[in-house]
């Protein structure tokens, strides 16, 4: 992967940082997705679990929040595309496929790309 990093947030990152990891107000799902994407190394914040109906809101306000335009879906919960279009009606877009960096060191999945419109 050659695109770099382009969803850093330094609360969530002091929070990683924490021994609790409370999430100080931070949607969980959110938390996880970012929590992994940085151990991944991934270069858009990748939700490979399953997103429930929700939580869509608080993860679009959250990356609104924080400047975070593009994220990706590498779950592949019978949902999806249930969840893809909660997200177009709170205001995201299908952009496109890219791969994600899953915990097994060296392997990728494909994953849908989302603009934070």
């Amino acid at each position: 992967m050659n695109e770099t990093i382009n969803y850093r947030i330094e609360k969530l990152d002091k929070i990683l940082a924490e021994e609790t990891k409370s999430g100080q107000g931070i949607n969980r799902v959110l938390f996880w997705a970012y929590e992994m994407s940085v151990e991944n190394n991934n270069n858009y914040l990748n939700f490979a679990d399953t997103i429930w109906p929700d939580d869509i809101a608080p993860i679009v306000e959250t990356c609104r929040k924080y400047g975070i335009k593009e994220f990706s879906i590498s779950s592949t919960c019978s949902g999806l595309t249930t969840t893809l279009a909660d997200f177009e009606e709170h205001g995201c877009k299908v952009c496109g496929l890219t791969k994600a960096n899953t915990r097994y060191k060296g392997e990728t999945v494909p994953a849908i790309k989302l603009q934070v419109l």
